[in-house]
């Protein structure tokens, strides 16, 4: 596959040890909330840039709809407790934390009865390739879109600050890296509902939206 826009990554999604593959399970998995909880299957995914409130809207539908949230960090930090090395080595941190959340992903409906997904990072740059591992599981999709202007989301980027993994630059660099795969991705999923600069952080309309559609969905089998 060839590079999409200046910082898309090509990492393949095969060849993470077991013993790696076991130590997250172990670790990992029993730290997400919600785990147990039944739900129908319906994959809620974010489109957009960063610093928009992702992680507050997932912690917000997670309280109010105990949905399942499946975030990069918290992978991130069991790696380093398996090998403390790996702080030193950020591109192989990131490549076996691609490597786990591809492998999670194709068996996710055989691990928890919570059929509710909250992806809590964006889907827009790799959509291609984790979108049909939850729809050959039978997941339904509910697509969060934020149409933000560009002042706003230098705005919110300046805001946020520098965070352990990334920094303010990095973020604005790669904000035409989002717009390239914003693009694409919306050329094949409409938005369920769509963020703008006026309504960005009012929540309660799309909980309430999903609910809906939870209540629509059969139950997980």
């Amino acid at each position: 596959m060839s590079n999409l826009s200046p910082r898309y990554r090509n990492d393949q999604p095969d060849g993470l040890a077991p013993e790696i593959k076991a130590y997250l399970d172990q670790h990992f998995l029993p730290q997400l909330a919600n785990l147990t909880v039944p739900h129908p299957k319906l994959l809620v995914v974010f489109a957009g840039g960063n610093a928009v409130g992702k992680s507050t809207l997932s912690e917000r539908l997670g309280h109010d709809l105990q949905g399942l949230i499946l975030e990069n960090d918290l992978i991130k930090a069991c790696l380093l407790q398996f090998d403390p090395t790996l702080a030193e080595d950020r591109d192989q941190l990131n490549v076996l934390t691609w490597q786990y959340s591809m492998d999670l992903y194709s068996r996710l409906s055989e691990l928890t009865p919570n059929g509710l997904i909250i992806r809590d990072g964006v889907i827009h740059w790799y959509f291609d390739r984790i979108l049909p591992l939850f729809e050959k599981q039978g997941y339904s999709l509910f697509i969060i879109t934020y149409d933000l202007s560009r002042e706003k989301r230098l705005q919110l980027i300046r805001a946020r600050g520098d965070k352990p993994t990334v920094n303010v630059e990095r973020l604005i660099t790669i904000m035409e890296d989002h717009d390239i795969h914003m693009k694409r991705f919306a050329q094949h999923y409409p938005a369920d509902y769509t963020f703008t600069d006026d309504n960005l952080f009012a929540y309660e309309p799309v909980v309430a939206k999903i609910r809906a559609r939870l209540a629509e969905l059969p139950p997980k089998r």
